[in-house]
């Protein structure tokens, strides 16, 4: 009968850790004993994972015992180690059955203990002679290699999860590259070029309801191309070690203003810039930090006054600020973006940053809901951290904290 596929990855495990048969060989020739192993042992299975066997005992990597007749089954239980020297002067194993059942007069076995705290087996080793094992050095040796050969499956555990979000992020970006692709991108063109057409050459023959419905399709299909459009920027904000660089933040924060110069001049926005500092950072990733913050700040802003925005920055240790998450002894660079928009209450302050979170449905039509998670990632990516505040028709301000080196 086939392992299950979790029993063979345990002996695939086992096998991949490069140092274990030395580790083998070296109680072979420390203690003389005739058969070692590397045994996985749960409720009802005792599975060999790896064997240096010099006395025929014969088993292989993939061999089981019946559990119940093993005394692993019993350091599972009790979760200690057992010695023994000889077996026929030991006033308690000399009548048990697993000694007489395996022919063995010499034993040792200990824990592998993992570091989540499960059971996984037992470093273990028997012969058919008497031996002096019960002895620091002997005890101190398995007990080492026991606590050893559990650091190589946590370290084999944890290349597993990398990997495993690797591959998600692969599925992740590819996903996003079909949704930036003509396959996806094209229908919504044609929808727009279409809806358009059939509006201006049959406006004289159009009701004037159907006309206002093709108004909404094309509105709505350019909704959704920005939609797009924003899911692929936040697929693109990755952390790219090479791409770190010294970086003046005012030339970021000034190409991030001109991009946006035309939807701020058409609301009579404006914008005050004290002094900057230089950070290590990604500059592409930095200017649509920003650009979304002030895109944030034009979407929401306050219908009864001119939408006045301020960036200032100061610098400090970490520890300086107060802030969680914040490295004490690391120089970051705080910059704050404040603005006299709608604002929002303090509780949703974590909600904002949240993919498709809106706090105002009235701005569906200007916001796409995903603007304030790029910046939150990109400030994550920068080992920086990103807080809001805000006040009902007060406005908002935002604190973004961002190592300096």
């Amino acid at each position: 009968m086939p392992l299950k596929k979790s029993f063979q990855r345990n002996i695939e495990d086992i096998q991949s850790i490069d140092v274990l048969p030395i580790i083998l060989n070296v109680i072979r020739e420390t203690t003389q004993m005739g058969f070692i192993a590397v045994a996985r042992v749960t409720q009802e299975k005792w599975l060999t994972c790896s064997a240096l066997d010099n006395v025929n005992f014969g088993l292989k990597p993939g061999d089981e015992l019946v559990v119940e007749t093993t005394i692993c089954h019993e350091i599972r239980q009790a979760n200690k180690l057992v010695v023994i020297d000889h077996v026929e002067t030991d006033s308690f194993y000399r009548n048990h059955p697993t000694p007489l059942q395996y022919g063995f007069q010499s034993y040792i076995s200990v824990p592998i203990i993992l570091k989540n705290g499960d059971f996984f087996g037992t470093l273990c080793a028997i012969d058919p002679k008497p031996n002096k094992l019960n002895n620091d050095k002997v005890i101190g040796m398995f007990t080492l290699y026991a606590d050893l050969i559990s650091f190589h499956l946590q370290a084999i555990e944890n290349l597993r999860a990398i990997r495993q979000r690797v591959r998600q992020q692969d599925v992740r970006l590819e996903a996003f590259e079909f949704i930036s692709s003509h396959d996806l991108q094209e229908p919504l063109r044609k929808i727009q070029t279409f809806s358009t057409i059939i509006r201006e050459r049959e406006a004289n023959n159009l009701h004037p309801n159907v006309a206002t419905y093709f108004k909404g399709i094309e509105r709505e299909a350019n909704k959704m191309r920005k939609i797009l459009k924003d899911l692929l920027d936040y697929s693109e904000t990755e952390e790219f070690v090479d791409r770190f660089k010294t970086t003046h933040l005012e030339k970021i924060v000034q190409r991030a203003i001109t991009r946006i110069q035309q939807d701020l001049n058409a609301c009579g926005g404006t914008i005050s810039l004290t002094s900057m500092e230089e950070v290590n950072a990604i500059p592409i990733q930095l200017e649509q930090l920003f650009y979304g913050l002030l895109a944030n700040s034009i979407a929401y802003r306050c219908p009864n006054r001119p939408l006045t925005i301020s960036i200032a920055c100061t610098s400090g240790k970490g520890g300086a600020f107060n802030v969680e998450g914040l490295n004490y002894q690391t120089t970051y660079c705080m910059v704050t973006v404040k603005d006299n928009g709608i604002g929002f209450q303090q509780k949703y302050a974590e909600r904002i940053f949240g993919m498709f979170k809106r706090l105002n449905a009235d701005n569906n039509d200007k916001s796409t809901g995903i603007g304030l998670a790029i910046t939150k990632r990109i400030v994550e990516n920068h080992r920086g951290r990103i807080f809001a505040y805000g006040e009902p028709d007060k406005g908002a301000t935002f604190k973004i904290y961002l190592p300096q080196a």
